[in-house]
């Protein structure tokens, strides 16, 4: 996946998260289900904050709804992996924080075209909203708002309206100090067929 579908930070705020055990999986990778006979996008929920830095990623379906998790991921430590997704195409919100100002991408990922019958197919990722120095209150959050973008002329830069719902959650999650919990993806009975050994079998669709 290229650099322009993720937030590149700088070295130092990377350094920071690092000292602080924020820990941020923000690849996307595609995967093979031998038994379906098929390809699938294979992405990481993760991330959290302390309480002056944050960073979070989560993933939603094509038209920005919530997913089911294929796996909850439990860890001693907080700040880290929390569940797994899988889908056919998804679409990634992932954001950092530092105090009040925030920095946002959504980028939206499906399967390419293998250059070969059998082989591993290219994930393809393209940008759909890129928000840079975000801003947003404390208490603004506290209620469940996201932060305001503009344009570098000060214009409002209005995330678009399928997802707005989607960045309110993941700003939760990069706010979200010694973060245990899933944010974005959900559970359910659905999320996995299994066999009587307990082998994953297929995902739902």
């Amino acid at each position: 996946m290229a650099n322009e579908s993720r937030l590149v930070l700088p070295k130092p705020m990377m350094a920071k998260l690092q000292s602080l055990g924020i820990y941020c999986q923000t690849w996307v990778t595609a995967e093979r289900q031998d038994r379906a006979k098929r390809w699938v996008l294979r992405g990481v929920e993760s991330g959290g904050s302390a309480k002056e830095f944050g960073r979070y990623i989560s993933f939603f379906a094509a038209d920005g709804s919530r997913m089911e998790w294929l796996q909850k991921a439990d860890r001693i430590g907080a700040n880290g992996v929390h569940a797994v997704a899988i889908g056919d195409a998804l679409i990634g919100v992932e954001m950092a924080r530092v105090d009040e100002t925030y920095q946002l991408v959504i980028s939206r990922h499906q399967l390419g075209k293998p250059e070969a019958e059998g082989k591993r197919p290219p994930v393809e990722s393209s940008v759909t909203f890129r928000g840079v120095d975000g801003q947003l209150s404390e208490k603004l959050r506290k209620q469940g708002l996201a932060p305001a973008f503009l344009t570098k002329s000060g214009e409002v830069k209005a995330v678009p309206s399928d997802f707005l719902e989607a960045v309110k959650i993941v700003t939760a999650g990069g706010s979200c100090v010694n973060c245990r919990h899933v944010h974005g993806l959900v559970g359910g009975a659905c999320s996995a067929e299994k066999d009587p050994a307990e082998t994953l079998v297929a995902i739902a669709s």
